[in-house]
């Protein structure tokens, strides 16, 4: 796989689902990379996922606490999962699309992908269209009654849009938000902890996997929306 260096990045929160584009039928996804511990789960079964090894709707990839997968999604579409997290490949939402169940993934869509509904992030309280962007997410924390997201552009803008309250945020390069309980969202803002984020895609770009704690940014994150 060959990827190009990408640069750093600032972050915030969300619940979502990522969408890919024109995916085919037969194959939905195809695993590009993997470190560590990283499953499929089809139809009850679960493999180890390798090189090349295809996904189609309905399938999740899991990654263990030690693992890192890149999955290519749709036409010009990646995406990154860092340890410990779960995405659905879920043609339910729309084709291709891809739900983030719990953990970290970055994404990345091709600056091809002009139409916003051909990649989106999505979750049952979150749309996220997106246009020729890079972002990252992270689902799972819980302060309320449902779990916070994070969301955070490092190129191009993410439109959030949550399902309950209605109402849209475009978050640009740079900005990230927070999506509380799946009610409502921060302002975008600059968090300077998501500078530390590791974009790379491309092992022979260099190292993989994204070690940021995401505990103690969160913890950041929660001193600055609740004041």
């Amino acid at each position: 796989m060959r990827t190009s260096p990408i640069p750093r990045v600032v972050c915030a929160m969300a619940v979502l689902t990522l969408v890919g584009t024109g995916f085919a039928h037969a194959q939905d996804a195809t695993v590009e990379y993997v470190e560590g511990a990283v499953w499929i789960e089809s139809a009850g079964e679960r493999t180890v996922a390798d090189f090349g090894s295809p996904l189609g709707a309905g399938d999740l990839v899991v990654t263990g606490a030690d693992g890192v997968a890149v999955v290519a999604v749709g036409e010009g579409a990646l995406i990154k999962l860092r340890e410990s997290s779960v995405v659905l490949i879920d043609a339910a939402v729309g084709p291709g699309s891809v739900e983030l169940r719990r953990g970290g993934v970055f994404a990345r869509a091709a600056r091809s992908v002009s139409n916003r509904r051909s990649f989106q992030v999505t979750t049952p309280t979150m749309v996220a269209g997106v246009r020729g962007t890079e972002f990252f997410v992270a689902y799972g924390r819980t302060v309320e009654e449902l779990p916070d997201v994070w969301l955070c552009v490092n190129e191009g803008s993410v439109e959030v849009t949550v399902a309950q309250a209605g109402s849209s945020t475009i978050v640009s390069a740079g900005e990230g938000v927070n999506i509380l309980s799946g009610t409502r969202t921060t302002d975008p803002r600059f968090y300077p902890w998501t500078t530390d984020l590791n974009w790379n895609f491309d092992p022979e770009q260099g190292e993989v996997r994204d070690a940021t704690d995401l505990d103690a940014a969160y913890r950041d994150l929660l001193d600055q929306d609740y004041d």
